[in-house]
């Protein structure tokens, strides 16, 4: 914490207090840690409120993180240092002190206006871009622009923590959310419509506007797009820009040696679904016909479509070119977007789980267009967030689905972005994998441990391994003759992703 500068905002609105012991006790508390501050205590003039004090000391504050504080000060000043601490590890944007009250209350305003601060206490903390994009932003005067910035925090996809604090004197009553607080809700979600708030980065899908947080995972946030229904990770900088976020190849674990954990599929399994994949192809391709793999994972599909397609394997990860070549496949280490055809245009062109791993779908698409013949084909396998079994399973699965992937698509999604992109829906329908029962019941036990029993009594009178469901669809579409539409023109003018 050594290099990073704090400003400390002591706003006065309302009745003037007896404030410069708090001030005093905040100096000497952070020349005890060692930090570069300021402390501006704020005082309003004869017209200014809440609101207004905001935005004046945000716009004198230079430190990197900024914190806005209680002038009477009800908790102990270590607050202040325990929010610096989350902002500067980087671990959250915000952080809002809260004293536990509004756990599970006030249902309709967090509907209306996302993670709600605690109006009891003001203490609050931002870093530098944080401050910049929301306090800055907020319009309204009155203690309601506390809702306003909970909902520009939201709106701009910031991440929020909540600090858990122990008042050691009592605040007013009279600071909570009352019927009015609904009221000033619906004007500052009035005033969004109205573009009233700078807009925020548009779905990288459809380009759409009306995005909010979904959910926070470790160290990102995950959006939904209202119009699409896709979930996306809020920030891409942690992909190298070509590659997926993570490709490892790890040794399956020697039968017999307790549960594999979760999406460690044996090796009868992969060829058996590899198998399933192979024969989609040859109800739509000739004999020898020219196959492109985005993603070569294990090889095991390329084993297969090797004997009877010409194959061709890219993949991202120098460890799955390697275990690919070592079956006689010819895999070259690159990405879609710099890999270089060298032969005739590709008949047909396979992801199988890769394209949510593409930071921009539309120059995905672009370029597997350039890479196909007219009249070739893409066979497209993902994830449907409008599925049922994605629905059940999704707030359980947040973590691992986004520790791997950075786009979720929706079903009807994926039809217009193909659509738009110069492809032509061929057939599109669930997507069925071969699963190990071990892989099941550890599936099912994790998540459902009341029905674990039952589903293994089940499980032992079917076929080793069984075709179950993911939740993924796939989608057949062949590409059509002509330009797409030149959705980079859209994107140009405003960019997409992050805030």
């Amino acid at each position: 914490m050594s290099s990073t500068s704090v400003s400390v905002l002591v706003p006065m609105a309302g009745p003037q207090l007896e404030f410069q012991s708090t001030v005093n006790t905040i100096r000497a508390y952070l020349a005890s840690t060692g930090l570069a501050f300021e402390v501006l205590p704020i005082k309003p003039t004869a017209s200014e409120r809440y609101g207004v004090l905001l935005r004046r000391g945000a716009a004198e504050a230079t430190g990197d993180a900024i914190v806005i504080v209680d002038p009477d000060l009800p908790y102990r000043v270590e607050a202040i240092g325990d929010a610096v601490a989350l902002i500067d590890s980087a671990a959250t944007d915000i952080v809002f002190g809260s004293t536990g009250a509004i756990a599970s209350r006030h249902l309709l305003l967090r509907w209306l206006i996302g993670a709600l601060p605690d109006r009891t206490i003001r203490l609050k903390a931002f870093s530098r871009e944080a401050a910049r994009l929301v306090l800055e932003e907020t319009k309204l005067a009155g203690e309601e622009c506390d809702l306003e910035v909970a909902f520009l925090a939201n709106k701009y996809g910031f991440r929020v923590e909540t600090l858990h604090l122990d008042l050691q004197r009592s605040v007013s009553s009279k600071r909570t959310f009352t019927p009015a607080s609904v009221y000033a809700a619906i004007r500052i979600r009035m005033i969004n419509r109205r573009m009233g708030y700078r807009a925020g980065r548009r779905c990288p899908v459809c380009f759409s506007n009306d995005v909010r947080t979904l959910a926070q995972i470790s160290g990102n946030v995950v959006r939904i797009c209202s119009r699409c229904k896709c979930r996306y990770l809020n920030d891409f900088t942690r992909s190298s820009g070509v590659g997926p976020p993570r490709r490892a190849l790890r040794a399956h674990p020697p039968a017999g040696e307790g549960e594999p954990p979760v999406g460690k599929h044996s090796d009868r399994a992969r060829q058996k679904t590899s198998g399933r994949r192979l024969s989609t192809l040859r109800r739509h391709l000739a004999p020898r016909a020219r196959v492109l793999e985005v993603g070569v994972r294990d090889g095991s599909f390329g084993a297969a479509a090797g004997s009877e397609f010409e194959y061709v394997g890219i993949d991202y990860a120098m460890a799955a070119v390697r275990n690919a070549r070592a079956r006689g496949l010819e895999v070259y280490a690159a990405a879609l977007s710099n890999f270089v055809n060298t032969g005739r245009s590709f008949d047909a062109v396979v992801l199988h789980h890769v394209f949510e791993n593409m930071p921009d779908p539309h120059d995905a698409l672009a370029r597997i267009k350039d890479l196909l013949r007219p009249g070739g084909f893409l066979f497209l396998t993902t994830f449907d967030t409008e599925g049922l079994l994605y629905v059940v399973t999704e707030k359980k699965l947040f973590a691992q689905l986004f520790g791997q992937h950075l786009v979720l698509y929706s079903r009807s999604a994926l039809i217009e972005l193909l659509e738009r992109s110069g492809f032509e829906i061929d057939t599109i329908g669930p997507d069925f994998e071969y699963r190990d029962h071990r892989l099941v019941r550890h599936w099912i036990g994790s998540h459902w441990p009341g029905l674990a029993p039952l589903v293994s009594a089940i499980i032992r009178l079917l076929p080793d391994p069984m075709l179950v469901s993911s939740g993924s669809i796939r989608i057949i579409a062949q590409r059509r003759a002509g330009a797409p539409i030149d959705t980079r023109v859209v994107r140009s003018a405003e960019p997409t992703h992050a805030r």
